[in-house]
């Protein structure tokens, strides 16, 4: 069920969520002239860490793909996956964990619920308008408004749109939870034609298509981050203005 509205003269909350790897801080870090953007419009920006925290085995293991996914590009991995950019303070989440069934193929996100009270707990009496998710980010910012829509998530009432930036459309057997459509929420869809690790803008537009009327921008040159030039921080402050 949906919780009573919050006062309307509350400060208005964009949720912030980060890529695999990162953690909230990074993130904000990451969002740089986006974020200083979006405070001076009127928002308050909130950023929690996932619940599943990674060990340095699993970083390791992940970079050394993102090594070998970089170089068939001509990209240098090192230099997103390194302190001061996707990552401060030795602090890595994962929303998801993901694991799949060998016999059966089917997906399960063991970090999934425990990431959604980590997003209860840090929305916790705020007035939540929209939600931003770059990456991994990206899915777990789409899951969220679902839930949210159906009533799996307290802020359902205020949440009036979503950015959703470089990700893909989630897909997982467990936990069950309805998502989609995602009905009353107006989306903001980008990725990069650079992008080595999401190259097909496919996959955002398979996200996009689960909203209403999307706005899916596939950004010339933009690798894998957030595009964060003069015209993409005034494009992001205006839908969220226009919209919150």
């Amino acid at each position: 069920m949906h919780t009573p509205s919050l006062d309307s003269t509350q400060k208005p909350t964009i949720l912030v969520l980060h890529g695999v790897t990162m953690s909230g801080r990074s993130m904000l870090a990451l969002l740089g002239p986006i974020a200083d953007s979006l405070r001076a419009a009127g928002f308050e920006l909130v950023a929690p860490d996932a619940a599943g925290r990674m060990s340095k085995e699993q970083v390791a293991g992940l970079v050394s793909w993102a090594r070998s996914t970089y170089a068939k590009v001509g990209q240098d991995a090192d230099a997103a996956f390194c302190e001061g950019v996707f990552w401060q303070g030795g602090e890595h989440g994962d929303w998801f964990d993901a694991v799949t069934d060998p016999a059966s193929g089917e997906k399960t996100y063991r970090a999934l619920a425990p990431s959604l009270e980590r997003v209860r707990a840090a929305t916790s009496g705020r007035r939540v308008v929209g939600v931003l998710g770059f990456s991994q980010g990206c899915a777990m910012a789409a899951v969220v408004s679902g839930a949210a829509k159906r009533g799996a998530l307290p802020f359902g009432d205020t949440l009036r749109f979503g950015v959703y930036v470089a990700g893909f459309k989630p897909a997982f057997a467990r936990p069950e939870i309805e998502l989609w459509p995602v009905p009353d929420v107006a989306g903001l869809f980008a990725a990069g034609t650079a992008d080595a690790i999401f190259s097909d803008p496919e996959g955002i537009r398979a996200l996009a298509r689960e909203f209403t009327d999307p706005e899916v921008h596939i950004v010339e040159g933009l690798q894998h981050t957030m595009p964060v030039s003069a015209e993409w921080v005034e494009r992001i402050t205006a839908f969220a203005t226009r919209h919150g």
